[in-house]
C-alpha cells in the first residue's frame, strides 16, 4: 500500500466532518454570510503567504533537484493566489492589508512553518500536504454537489476545483509517496502523525472562520 492510502484512510474520519461543517455546507449552497466569507478569505490570504514560505523553506532542504524545483513552483503558486485574492476578493469585500490571524491560523502556520524549518524533510512534506490535499478534494465536493448555478462563491470554487490546481495536488501526492518509499517504517508513521495533525488544524480552519473566531483576551 502507498504511503498516501495509508494518510487518506487514517483521516477520512475527519475529512468527512470537514464537508459537514457549517461553513462547507453553506458555501455550496451560496448561503454562507459575506461576514463570514469575508472573515475566511482574509484568514486564507494570511495563510497562504505563510504556507508559501514553508513550501520554500522545503525547497531549500530538498536534495533532488526535480524536488527543489516543484516546491519552488508550489510556494510560487501559493504567493500568486494571494496576491489575486488582494486584487479581487480583497478590494470587492473591503479586507485591510494588514491581517491579523485567529488563533487557530496563527496555530496552523505556526506549525507547518516549524515542520518546515526543523522536522525531518520526510515528516515536514507530510504536513504541508494536507492543505493541497484536502482542498482539493472540498473543492470538487463543493463543485460536483452545488445546488446554484449563480452561487456567489463560484470563483473561489472554480479555484479548488480546476484542473490547475489539481495537476500541483497530483505531483505533491506523488513526491510524498517517493520520499516515503525510500525511509523506514517508523520515519513513515511519523510522517502519518504530521499529516493527521495538519488535517485536524485544517478542520480548526473551517470551524473557526464560521465562528468569526477572535482572540478571547
Amino acid at each position: 500500500m502507498k504511503w498516501s492510502d495509508k494518510a487518506w484512510g487514517r483521516i477520512t474520519p475527519l475529512y468527512d466532518k470537514i464537508l459537514k461543517l457549517p461553513f462547507n455546507q453553506e458555501l455550496m449552497s451560496g448561503e454562507l454570510s459575506k461576514d463570514k466569507f469575508k472573515f475566511y478569505m482574509a484568514q486564507d490570504a494570511f495563510y497562504l503567504g505563510e504556507f508559501g514560505k514553508a513550501l520554500s523553506t522545503i525547497s531549500g532542504r530538498m536534495d533532488s533537484l526535480d524536488h527543489v524545483l516543484a516546491f519552488s513552483e508550489f510556494a510560487s503558486g501559493a504567493i500568486v493566489v494571494e496576491r489575486a485574492l488582494h486584487e479581487s476578493y480583497f478590494k470587492e469585500l473591503g479586507i485591510p492589508d494588514e491581517v491579523e490571524p485567529s488563533p487557530s491560523c496563527l496555530l496552523y502556520t505556526n506549525y507547518i512553518r516549524n515542520q518546515a524549518g526543523f522536522a525531518n524533510i520526510e515528516v515536514a512534506v507530510a504536513a504541508i500536504l494536507p492543505c493541497f490535499w484536502i482542498y482539493k478534494k472540498v473543492g470538487d465536493f463543493i463543485f460536483e454537489n452545488q445546488k446554484t448555478g449563480n452561487n456567489p462563491y463560484k470563483n473561489w470554487i472554480d479555484t479548488y476545483s480546476g484542473e490547475e490546481f489539481a495537476l500541483a495536488v497530483s505531483k505533491a501526492i506523488s513526491i510524498t509517496d517517493e520520499i516515503a518509499s525510500h525511509t523506514s517504517e517508523p520515519l513513515q508513521e511519523k510522517m502519518l502523525e504530521a499529516f493527521e495533525m495538519a488535517s485536524k488544524l485544517e478542520w480548526m480552519f473551517w470551524e473557526s472562520a464560521y465562528r468569526l473566531e477572535s482572540w478571547p483576551v
